[in-house]
């Protein structure tokens, strides 16, 4: 594709051209049919003055102008040349009345006959002589066209080049731009019809920035939050080497198996929400049941409740489909009801689920846990939080993985307490256009 320069220096280049070529063939027609009517006059005119007494042959001498390139002839009622202008140049007498055209010896003629007292009287001019007589009067009259094209020309240029200034400075500006140089671009001084490009690139810019120090934030928070596992890992596993006696050792290891758990289940968070914080296409959507997705969360997590007495249950009153990307739901879905048994004590009860309520789908996780404080419910979503006194292990990613998937599928979430005022319940509310509801 051509550039904005290209393509308006060759369409106005183009269009001045068209133009002179169009005006100078109109000028020409224009002439050309004016000096026809122009020289038939004159013909005419010849014909009519011709001199009475004219009877001996004019001298051969040539024609000063263009205009004199003719041939007048004279013939008495005899039938005999009383008068020729150019003897050298002898027409046959043609008898016509009034205008005519003849062609001699392969060219074009036009003639004017009139009968007089005296006898006949012939004037023919070649066509040629017109032509070349027009062409001399455009060309004359075109001099000052072809300068006023050439004059247009350089205005064209500097026109052009004058208002890509502002685009030739925006490229300079980007151009200049480092990966960490995201602050926005000028716009004060940008012509009117760039301003709204340069908004859109300074929002994409602050986009960019924001995203990047997430990007900057994410690691180091993962790094801090590894260098502890592994620390103890590394820690446990000396242990394990300096254990006294079998006994010892197996313990050591016990411990080590568990903190290995712990440190997979710490990247496992981190990836996924690594993955989910870049959100998804419409493509990746498509019609999803929501009850279908909490049933098989439920088979997910059925053996790891019943390992605790725990009751784990659904309630899928209707069917509920919603546009959405099925394995982030999956992943919603798993990582609320996996925090709800890992603080939910032996024995206790979580409940999942789903319903259509003020024109949302909403998706129901509710545990009888112990809770947590209010105090405590806005920093939940926060990475790497976790409030003080839990007795289970985890990374404090849960939530701010739910809440990331939530957010690109224009849901929302929001903690409140569980049944009876018993321990916590999550509930996210997805977008529901009522299709699919049986």
């Amino acid at each position: 594709m051509r550039t904005i320069r290209t393509q308006l220096l060759f369409g106005l280049l183009c269009a001045t051209l068209a133009c002179t070529v169009g005006a100078g063939a109109a000028l020409y027609y224009a002439l050309l049919e004016e000096s026809n009517e122009l020289a038939d006059l004159q013909l005419r005119q010849l014909v009519v003055a011709l001199p009475g007494q004219a009877g001996a042959i004019a001298d051969d001498g040539a024609p000063q102008d263009p205009e004199e390139q003719f041939v007048l002839q004279a013939w008495d009622l005899r039938g005999a040349v009383r008068y020729a202008s150019q003897p050298q140049a002898l027409l046959a007498r043609y008898n016509a009345k009034g205008y005519a055209v003849a062609r001699i010896d392969n060219a074009k003629w036009r003639l004017y006959g009139a009968m007089s007292e005296r006898g006949y009287i012939q004037v023919a001019q070649p066509y040629a002589v017109r032509d070349r007589l027009a062409a001399k009067m455009a060309m004359r009259a075109g001099a000052p066209l072809l300068a006023f094209a050439l004059v247009l020309v350089m205005l064209t240029l500097a026109v052009v080049a004058r208002a890509l200034r502002s685009l030739s400075e925006l490229t300079r500006l980007v151009e200049g731009r480092s990966p960490h140089q995201l602050h926005p671009l000028p716009v004060t001084n940008m012509t009117p019809d760039l301003q709204p490009m340069i908004l859109a690139m300074n929002g994409l810019l602050g986009k960019f920035d924001a995203a990047l120090t997430a990007q900057k934030t994410f690691v180091a928070d993962a790094a801090h939050e590894l260098r502890s596992p592994l620390a103890a890992l590394k820690l446990q596993l000396q242990l394990a080497e300096r254990a006294p006696n079998d006994a010892a050792r197996a313990a050591a290891l016990a411990r080590l198996h568990e903190r290995l758990d712990r440190a997979t289940h710490l990247v496992q968070q981190l990836l996924s929400l690594a993955r989910h914080e870049g959100g998804h296409t419409g493509a990746q959507r498509r019609a999803v049941d929501l009850g279908a997705v909490l049933e098989g969360v439920v088979r997910e997590y059925l053996l790891v409740a019943e390992s605790r007495s725990i009751d784990l249950g659904i309630d899928v009153p209707a069917s509920v489909v919603v546009d959405a990307n099925e394995d982030s739901l999956r992943v919603l879905l798993g990582t609320l009801v996996d925090n709800a048994l890992r603080y939910t004590q032996e024995g206790g009860r979580v409940d999942l689920q789903t319903y259509v309520a003020a024109g949302s789908a909403m998706l129901v996780v509710t545990d009888n846990g112990p809770g947590v404080a209010v105090a405590h419910r806005a920093r939940l979503f926060d990475r790497f939080y976790r409030p003080e006194g839990n007795a289970a292990w985890g990374s404090g990613l849960g939530l701010a993985i739910a809440r990331n998937i939530a957010e690109h599928h224009g849901a929302t979430i929001a903690l409140a307490d569980g049944a009876d005022g018993r321990g916590l319940q999550v509930t996210v509310a997805l977008p529901f256009g009522g299709a699919g509801r049986a």
